[in-house]
């Protein structure tokens, strides 16, 4: 694919490199600064920035290349100025310029920019013959990218070259051309000129980059979360989805018009409580046998007039009782213990553990570690208030690891949006302290708070949390509302975050909101990853139709077939293949899928 490419620009470049020079019947080409003179000729073929695709091979960025015509001013002071002043204005005029021919010869600039257009065709047309000996056409990159469901706040853009924003500044130094290439030519004869290749010095193009997003997970989430925008007539909504156990961000989509999953932060509320009862297991704080009385209120300091209300009086309740019913009461009386036997210290200590506070390193730029204040700036309250989700700040993906600990039996996963790379995992708590923490996540749904997140063919887990926003220092009726989860319950494959940003058509809090939105996208994940009846035959070339890419790829690799030999185009399920189901000579074949 890479010659081929290369071959394209050096095509265009010797067409470009004749046309001028038989318009004109001289090699005036050779005065641009793409040539020498001499015996042979060189042709610059310019490097091509490294292509940007999901993780089934579809191309979300790349180069394309576009025609530059450029005015050698200097060349044309040393004409016959008189003579070529018409066909210059007319020029100027064709390309919409906006210079005088005055302000041309009064330039001190070589060249002049006249415009650009994607083929050549379109430059030459524009140009007079007279005037073709001082223009040169010059072959530039321009970036393409696919920005539809939300990928444009993922991918970033390129300006002058350089990656601007997500992973094309996150990983501009990978992506970026490194070296233009050189095309060595000699030519025979005179008004037919024929050019022979002497020797080619190719580009040393970009990098290309595989990213973990899956598009039709990405296209999944968006739609979900543009629903869920219009029926909560909400601010905004936001969604990450992570494979549990590896940390590949399989999506991650906003209605926002920049990426609030790595660039913003929210309070988690109630949904940071599993991560609290963890904490105060792991550290022998509290044992799973033990009970709390909860009134419908608590005031956390004696001394300080600041009282949490509970929604319900939920009486004695065990501790998972107390998580199950996301109890205020219980979380604080828990987070008492920690301060009393542990300390602010240890209890920040264990919270960067889980990551907060520092950035994930996920690779999409301008990432901030979000607020999580060192106890030395806390207040009597704060280890309270932390304990509930309040006066903590965290971006929508680092929550989204801490919580996948739980998950992911107790071990903590970087977050990565590029395939090809290691899992990174540290262990956080034990085995058994997640065991514990997962079979009250799986009651929040089945009985808690989480009901509308219960999906019928497949067991989940997760909770709810309803934060209330400060606005002037005051509280006001709007809310952050979000629900964090995975599944299988049991053996979860792929943990999901669901936020959503002052709900305000009637209901807001999370179970009621955010919830039915998880549930939406967990029914469309199991539809995308629904196993087809089909006996893989390694001698015969399978039939392929009706299944989904991520299906049809993964029969093809039992059966041998390289990545690199498959060719596919569009969305949905395969339509049409080739060779044909049942053929016997396909394996030196190159494989095509149709998918609508």
């Amino acid at each position: 694919m890479g010659n081929k490419l290369v071959s394209n620009r050096l095509k265009f470049l010797i067409f470009t490199f004749l046309f001028f020079s038989v318009g004109s019947f001289v090699l005036l080409s050779l005065r641009s600064s793409h040539f020498r003179v001499g015996p042979v000729w060189t042709i610059r073929i310019p490097a091509s920035r490294g292509k940007i695709l999901d993780a089934q091979g579809r191309l979300c960025a790349y180069d394309g290349f576009v025609s530059v015509a450029y005015l050698d001013i200097d060349y044309l002071k040393s004409a016959n100025l008189d003579r070529l002043k018409p066909h210059l204005e007319l020029l100027l005029k064709n390309f919409n310029v906006g210079k005088t021919t005055q302000d041309v010869f009064a330039s001190r600039q070589r060249f002049l920019r006249l415009g650009e257009a994607t083929s050549r065709d379109e430059i030459l047309r524009l140009i007079p013959t007279e005037l073709l000996p001082y223009v040169s056409i010059e072959l530039e990159p321009r970036r393409k990218r696919f920005t539809d469901f939300g990928m444009d706040k993922i991918l970033g853009t390129v300006i002058g070259n350089r990656g601007v924003g997500g992973v094309e500044e996150a990983l501009d130094s990978q992506l970026r051309g490194k070296k233009d290439g050189r095309a060595f030519l000699r030519f025979s004869g005179f008004v037919t000129l024929s050019p022979k290749l002497e020797s080619l010095r190719e580009p040393i193009d970009g990098k290309d980059i595989r990213l973990t997003i899956d598009m039709e997970f990405q296209r999944t989430c968006y739609e979900e979360i543009l629903k869920a925008r219009e029926q909560n007539q909400a601010v905004s909504v936001g969604a990450i989805v992570m494979e549990t156990k590896t940390g590949r961000i399989r999506a991650m989509v906003t209605t926002r018009s920049w990426n609030d999953a790595v660039l913003g932060y929210f309070e988690p509320g109630s949904s940071l409580k599993p991560i609290v009862y963890a904490i105060a297991l792991e550290s022998g704080v509290i044992s799973g046998e033990e009970s709390f009385n909860c009134t419908g209120q608590i005031k956390p300091v004696p001394e300080v007039d600041v009282v949490v209300r509970d929604i319900d009086v939920h009486g004695v309740v065990s501790v998972s009782e107390a998580l199950i019913h996301s109890c205020n009461s219980a979380t604080i009386m828990i987070a008492k213990r920690i301060k009393e036997q542990l300390g602010d210290e240890v209890y920040y200590e264990w919270l960067k553990r889980f990551g907060f506070g520092e950035k994930t390193n996920i690779e999409i730029a301008g990432e901030i570690p979000g607020v999580l204040r060192k106890p030395s700036q806390w207040s009597k309250i704060d280890f309270a208030m932390v304990s509930i989700g309040q006066g903590i700040g965290t971006p929508p993906v680092q929550f989204l690891a801490a919580f996948n600990v739980l998950a992911n039996s107790g071990k903590y996963v970087k977050p990565t949006i590029v395939e090809g790379g290691s899992v990174e995992e540290k262990r956080v708590i034990s085995e058994r302290t997640s065991d514990f923490i997962r079979k009250a996540l799986h009651r929040v749904v089945l009985e808690g708070t989480g009901k509308r997140a219960d999906v019928f063919e497949v067991s989940v887990a997760g909770k709810t949390g309803t934060a209330q926003k400060l606005v002037g220092g005051k509280d006001k009726d709007r809310y952050f509302s979000i629900f964090v989860g995975y599944f299988p319950a049991e053996d979860p494959l792929y943990t999901i975050l669901v936020y959503i940003d002052e709900p305000s058509a009637g209901a807001y809090l999370a179970g009621e909101v955010a919830a039915p939105v998880f549930a939406a996208i967990v029914k469309r994940i199991l539809q995308i990853r629904k196993e087809h009846p089909l006996k893989v035959v390694t001698t015969v070339m399978p039939d392929l139709r009706g299944l989904t890419l991520r299906d049809a790829l993964l029969i093809l690799e039992q059966i041998g077939i390289r990545k690199e030999d498959i060719r596919y185009e569009g969305v949905g399920t395969v339509k049409e293949q080739y060779p044909e189901p049942g053929a016997i000579d396909f394996r030196d074949k190159r494989i095509f899928l149709k998918l609508q």
